[in-house]
Formats: C-alpha cells, structure tokens, sequence
C-alpha cells in the first residue's frame, strides 16, 4: 500500500505535548522513556561548563545528524542528561531524494546523507518546539523530582548549537540566512505555535499557554564543510558567519589530519575494527595538518579581534570503501577516531570512550558512537561510525 506521507513526518506541538500528558497520567514516561532513565543532578558531582560562553549544566549531548532533526528526539536526549545539541545541519538543498535503507546499525553504524529530510522551515519550527517543550518541563512540577537539582529543583541550563553547511554559495543564500536569523530570533516562530500549548489534547500543559519563551533559540553555530573543502573556502565561510550574522562558532575538522598511517593504525589496531577499509585518496584531497594548524590560528585571531569565540570540533567523518554492499553507492564515512588519550572522552558530546583493553576485540566491537554524513551534489555518499569522542575545543 502506498503512503502519502513522507518518511519523516512531524508530529504538531499540541500532539507532542498531548503524548506526553497521556503517557505521564497512565505509565510515568515520557515518549516511552521510563523515569529510571531520566538523568538527575548529584548535588555533589558539578558536571558544569561553558560552551562558546554558554553555561550548560552537562557536557553531554547529540552530534548533528539525522537523529537531532526532530523535536521529540531533542527533548528526549534532554531528558537523559544532554545539555548541548548540535542541531541538524542545515543546507540551501532541502528537498532530497534520500536514498534508503540509509542507516545500518551493527556495530559500527553506517549512515546515508546527505540525511537533511525536512524543509528549512520544518527544521525551524522542530528546533523551536524542542526549546518550547523543553521549557515547559523545566517549569512543569510533577518533573522537577526526576530532572532538577535536589537543593533548587532546576534542572540547569542547556544550548542548542546550529549546524550549516557545506559551501559558501549555499550559506548565503537567503533560505539559509533566514534560517540563521529565525533561529537567533524565534518570536514570530514561538507565537505562531503557541495556541497549541493550549489546544494539548490532554489538558496537562494549557497552564503553560502563556509562559515567556526566550526567542533566541541559538546564536552559536557548528559549521560543517565537504570533504576536500579549500582552506580559502572554510576560511571565507567563518568570516562571512562572523561578520554577517554575529555569531560564535565551531569548525569541523576531519581524522584524515591524522594521515593514513595514523588512521590505519587507530581504527584496525587500537580499535580493532580491521573490516573497514580506508580510502588513500581521501587524505590526499582533505585539509592538511599544516595548513590546518595556521587556519586556526587565523581564524581565531580574526574572531577575538571581533569580539568573538573560535573552537574547532574533532573528529568529524572520514572517507571508507562500502565493504558490505547493503547501502546504495560505495563510499562511507566514519566519524570519531581518536580525539584525546586512552581513557579519556572529549569534551564534547561525551558518550563513550575509544580506549578498550587490546586483547578485548569484543568489547570493541560491540563500542557503538553517532553516525553523521553528507555528500556532494548529484551523488548520495555515505559515512559511518564507531565508537570514540567528539571534541570540541574552544580558544
């Protein structure tokens, strides 16, 4: 039978907000997660930081990709413990023909992308029903008890991080740029779908019908580029994010810095993943170390001198031969090689670590991580991923 409906289709806010009601009145969940998952402060553990400036009461949270495209998967990281969300990127090509199956998820996950499955403006209006139900838990009392601090019952602060790519035609194209804008200025946005609050199906949340909701929803963004994207190009970008939409911001960079030898040396002898097969051409096209390291010195000073934050976010994805032949096309991406020393996760969207003991294969094996990809106009490429950190660094 065939459907209408596209794969990936929105639930409205009042329908959110009426799960939630029914499923916390009848079994104490929220969009089926169990109260015993919920993460709630230890008053004596600060797990604190600032991220671009912005306090966020955990370092934990989703990297951009498929999974962080809807507003009930954002509201439920939140609720396990996530305080920084790397939104979706987001790109002027917004009506793709995704190639399916797109995701596979033994052991190391492989994911299909471009992945971006909504509209410009569906993607704002899931990131703003994320902040509004967000907002309306942190105020909502029954949850206070699982999700707030013991001593003040909040349950700190968190940051919704942008994510744009991938070339500077694309950016600066008003769909973009007025994706950039709405989500530094939510009020029409807010406004829009507040009458919802009170049309909940379930009557739990029209007392929220006219809580103040800051419109600023972000004003960081994590930029994310192409494979062998020029220098002169990643450069021009941050600038033009810098100078035109006053923004603090990440770069992605990718393990391919490392050099092949280096790689290969990670993923099939400190990882143990031996199945996976690298792509010499893929270190010759990307950034080089060298140049790197001065593209981020530059970009730094250029920011400071502006009166803004600079980081870089490792690792991103890397290029690999599609051995298993189960998804479309031939190349995959892995993300998340090694970003900090054995044993220690990165500092940003902290999961798990890389490190296992060399003679458990097993255990590494079994090490999951997020999965995020892209491709190049005409032709759907895919990446995966295996377990490791993703770190970001601020200067």
């Amino acid at each position: 039978m065939a459907h209408d409906a596209p794969p990936l289709t929105p639930m409205s806010l009042s329908m959110l907000l009426g799960r939630i009601g029914h499923e916390w009145e009848t079994r104490k969940r929220i969009f089926d997660l169990p109260t015993a998952r919920f993460w709630k402060p230890d008053p004596g553990v600060d797990l604190s930081f600032e991220f671009l400036g912005r306090p966020a009461a955990t370092p934990v949270g989703p990297a951009a990709g498929p999974h962080s495209q809807m507003a009930q998967n954002i509201v439920l990281s939140w609720l396990g413990g996530s305080r920084l969300f790397e939104l979706k990127t987001v790109q002027v090509l917004d009506e793709l023909e995704i190639a399916r199956p797109c995701i596979d998820m033994q052991t190391v996950g492989y994911n299909i992308e471009w992945s971006q499955e909504l509209l410009i403006a569906q993607s704002v209006e899931e990131y703003t029903k994320a902040w509004m139900i967000i907002e309306i838990l942190r105020n909502w009392e029954p949850l206070r008890e699982h999700v707030g601090h013991p001593n003040t019952g909040d349950a700190g602060p968190h940051v919704f991080d942008m994510s744009v790519g991938y070339d500077l035609a694309g950016i600066r194209t008003l769909k973009v740029a007025g994706f950039i804008d709405a989500m530094r200025d939510a009020s029409a946005e807010i406004e829009r779908l507040r009458p919802e609050i009170a049309a909940d199906p379930s009557g739990v949340f029209a007392q929220f019908a006219d809580l103040k909701f800051s419109p600023t929803i972000s004003d960081t963004v994590t930029l994310s580029t192409f494979h062998g994207c020029p220098p002169d190009e990643i450069e021009q970008i941050t600038k033009h994010l810098i100078d035109e939409h006053d923004l603090d911001m990440i770069v992605k960079l990718n393990p391919t810095l490392l050099g092949p030898e280096r790689v290969a040396e990670i993923v099939h002898g400190e990882l143990g993943y031996a199945d996976v097969k690298l792509v010499p051409k893929a270190f010759e096209e990307d950034l080089q170390l060298e140049r790197a390291i001065s593209l981020i010195g530059e970009l730094n000073t250029y920011a400071k001198d502006r009166n803004h934050r600079f980081g870089i976010k490792l690792t991103n994805t890397l290029v690999v031969d599609n051995h298993k032949q189960w998804m479309p096309d031939q190349t995959m991406y892995p993300v998340r090689t090694a970003v900090a020393r054995p044993g220690h996760c990165g500092t940003r969207h902290v999961g798990r670590c890389a490190a296992r003991p060399a003679d458990d294969s097993r255990s590494r094996r079994r090490h999951h991580g997020q999965f995020l990809g892209r491709h190049r106009q005409g032709k759907p490429r895919r990446r995966s991923g295996y377990g490791g950190s993703a770190g970001k660094r601020v200067f």
